[in-house]
């Protein structure tokens, strides 16, 4: 077993997968618009960053052999590969984690954490080895695309209104955080506590929000006990 996971997150449902794959192919494309300019000829001008791409193999043995990562929260690849297709046939973004672990469901850092969108799974057996899947998964990061909320305040001198202050809550000054992208729950119990390990303190005062200690997301405003 090895200190590295991989997971998958939706509705509060965590998969981490039983064996790690050998390598993930992290592809990220720079977007430019092309114009003829008299004289010059063709130039480019860069618009912005393509969605990033994720693609690698994972092996789904049908049992817990000596390697697996997870032998205590083992599934035989059909209910794996079942849970998979579900999650990309619902056409709804999943989260993709990857990590050094503590434990068998918690990260303590975060190498990946992103939505994405399961974009294929290609399925194959090789000989000698039935009943095991050798699945071939293709991620497209997603972003959200929706209205942004503007939270508005009055003025008291003018009594117009005005887009209020976003909150930068200091865990050291207000006994809370607000989670920035990136974050885990280890690496916040380091800053505030000197502490990785004091992770748990976070948890447990905060299990209105966090049902997994390896999944908070950006935005969230966590409690810091004393």
């Amino acid at each position: 077993m090895s200190n590295y996971a991989v997971f998958f997150d939706k509705n509060d449902k965590t998969m981490r997968l039983p064996v790690n794959p050998e390598e993930i192919e992290v592809s990220s494309t720079q977007a430019n618009e092309k114009y003829e300019i008299l004289k010059l000829g063709q130039i480019a001008v860069p618009s912005h960053m393509e969605l990033k791409e994720y693609s690698f193999e994972i092996e789904l043995p049908h049992e817990c052999l000596h390697y697996v990562e997870t032998p205590n929260l083992f599934k035989n690849a059909e209910e794996y590969l079942t849970i998979l297709t579900e999650w990309r046939d619902e056409l709804e973004p999943i989260r993709f984690l990857a990590g050094m672990a503590t434990g068998e469901y918690t990260l303590a850092s975060n190498i990946i954490n992103t939505p994405v969108l399961i974009e294929s799974l290609s399925v194959k057996e090789k000989a000698g080895e039935e009943q095991d899947k050798y699945v071939s998964i293709k991620l497209l990061e997603y972003r959200e695309f929706g209205k942004q909320e503007v939270l508005l305040e009055v003025d008291k001198k003018t009594g117009k209104t005005k887009k209020a202050k976003a909150d930068k809550s200091n865990p050291k000054s207000n006994g809370s955080y607000v989670v920035q992208r990136g974050d885990t729950l280890w690496a916040i119990a380091k800053k505030y506590y000197g502490d990785g390990s004091k992770y748990t303190k976070i948890f447990n005062a905060n299990k209105d929000k966090i049902k997994n200690p390896s999944l908070i997301y950006a935005g969230q405003k966590l409690v810091m006990p004393a």
